[in-house]
């Protein structure tokens, strides 16, 4: 099956729809009052040089092949991306078996003496120009390919969860890194308030720029920080396999998160650029496990990346530990329920993993679904191996999972999205995209479960089933419900795997016979 993979970038900024508040729409333009729907693959060196296997990296960078990555999402259908920022010239990943030596940085090396990798050090007072027009041309070329992209301006996990001592060594406000006389020895004194005035005052010139540089672009995200500290701790053990001797206690970012909202807000409205949405994602680790989402919940943000906040988790443990149950947000996401627009990062609640099913239950509860793709760290195309000793699966193992988000997009694109709401009391499993009387997106994630039943309202509908693992699509008859309603009855065709139903209403039947449904719907 071919996935459909039509440009519909808007002409300006996305703003949050006030039809449906689930998703965004384009502030202005044809496509105004469309939903827009997110989704797609994204991984650490997708904007800077440097990441590779082995705790060392080569004198030449490693670089990806920027257009070959847009080609590779565009086929899949993808239309979003985290483009990373990654603080650390000098850094590795996944216990110091892969390096992050991300360059360029915001900053220019022209200082004198040495850094830690060797060269020259970083003058914290002078903006390094190509750093800011990669940033530009990359979102550009985004643009070109029909993708948003969410431009990530700080990364807290690397300052405090990668391994001692580069995680703050390896920073460009390490005292031997500058020539500023800036001291940082921890994420606290990057990202907990109040910071030292030098530190903030070079920080907000940074945040300025990047808005200056991008805030023409229709495609533009903000995303303030990648997985900061929030209040808490770990394990000794997980501090140990960090290269720490104890764990420490961090302190809590939520505060410095917000001030960088209101700097990104204020600065647009102060030069008269049009507003761009910014986001705030999941904290870790925060000192009540169950509660990591309430400071999203209750900032500005417009859009979100929750956290496991699972109860089996409350007292300790993650879902990525060994043996862990899998976190509801991976097999059983709540309903969104419109508070703040939902791009479900599997970063945050499942990392390493990722497959069909997830991706349409994440769509059908009325969130984003968006892949942290480690299948991506060795190279774009199949290797048939796990890359370099990191432990997460190689590259095909995430192939159902990507072309589902692009079959899950297509069905966003076809339907329409901005009346439709999520519901749990439809199909046998719960997970279906409602306009009642309308249109119907349902699913059967389990191919030998029983019939299910719909309420449906009069008029004549289309009946189309879509089998997820062949990405098949299997027409079935026409369907007329005379009287005031009808409770009809389905079973999937599709012989193996899961099922998606969709119906559409095609008749004159006068429309303001659902209206009462919708309405109804609308309130849960």
């Amino acid at each position: 099956m071919t996935t459909m993979t039509t440009t519909r970038m808007a002409t300006g900024p996305l703003v949050v729809s006030e039809r449906n508040p689930r998703y965004f729409t384009p502030a202005s333009g044809p496509d105004a009052g469309r939903a827009v729907y997110l989704t797609g693959s994204h991984i650490w060196n997708n904007l800077q040089d440097g990441m590779g296997p082995g705790r060392e990296g080569p004198d030449e960078p490693e670089r990806m092949d920027y257009d070959a990555y847009l080609e590779f999402l565009r086929r899949r259908g993808h239309n979003f991306i985290r483009l990373w920022r990654w603080e650390q010239f000098l850094s590795q990943a996944a216990g110091g078996n892969y390096h992050l030596n991300m360059s360029p940085q915001p900053w220019q090396r022209t200082g004198a003496g040495v850094a830690k990798d060797g060269k020259p050090r970083f003058d914290l007072d002078r903006l390094d120009d190509a750093y800011f027009q990669r940033l530009r041309d990359r979102v550009v070329a985004a643009g070109e390919a029909g993708i948003y992209v969410g431009v990530m301006l700080f990364d807290g996990w690397a300052l405090h969860l990668s391994p001692a001592p580069d995680h703050i060594e390896g920073h460009p406000f390490h005292k031997n890194n500058n020539v500023n006389g800036i001291e940082a020895a921890s994420i606290d004194d990057l990202q907990v308030l109040p910071l030292d005035p030098r530190i903030q005052s070079i920080q907000d010139a940074y945040i300025r720029r990047v808005v200056d540089s991008l805030h023409d672009l229709p495609n533009v995200l903000w995303e303030v920080a990648n997985e900061s500290a929030g209040g808490g701790t770990v394990t000794d053990e997980f501090a140990g396999f960090l290269g720490m001797d104890t764990a420490p206690r961090w302190g809590d970012t939520t505060d410095w998160q917000y001030r960088v909202i209101d700097l990104v807000k204020q600065h647009e409205q102060a030069h008269g650029y049009e507003a761009h949405p910014i986001g705030m994602t999941m904290q870790f680790p925060v000192a009540v496990q169950t509660a990591v989402n309430d400071p999203l919940l209750e900032s500005r943000a417009e859009w979100i990346s929750p956290g496991y906040d699972d109860e089996i988790f409350a007292d300790g443990g993650h879902p990525m530990a060994p043996g862990s149950p899998p976190s509801h947000w991976y097999v059983d996401p709540p309903v969104a329920d419109g508070t703040k627009v939902v791009i479900s990062d599997t970063d945050h609640y499942a990392p390493g993993q990722g497959d069909a099913l997830w991706a349409w239950k994440t769509f059908l509860r009325g969130h984003h679904p968006i892949l942290m793709d480690y299948g991506l760290i060795a190279g774009l195309e199949p290797t048939g191996a796990e890359p370099a000793d990191t432990g997460v699966p190689p590259f095909e193992a995430y192939e159902p999972a990507r072309w589902a988000m692009g079959d899950t997009r297509r069905f966003a694109e076809r339907v329409g999205l901005v009346d439709m709401r999520p519901v749990t009391d439809v199909g046998s499993d719960g997970f279906a995209l409602v306009n009642p009387g309308v249109e119907y997106l349902v699913l059967q994630a389990d191919s030998a479960a029983d019939a299910f039943t719909i309420e449906l309202a009069p008029g004549t509908y289309e009946v189309e089933w879509f089998g997820i693992d062949r990405r098949e699509t299997v027409p079935a008859d026409g369907l007329t419900v005379d009287g005031s309603a009808g409770v009809v009855e389905f079973t999937s065709p599709i012989a193996t795997g899961p099922a998606v139903l969709y119906l559409s209403r095609t008749s004159a039947t006068d429309e303001h016979d659902a209206t009462d449904e919708r309405d109804a719907t609308d309130a849960r």
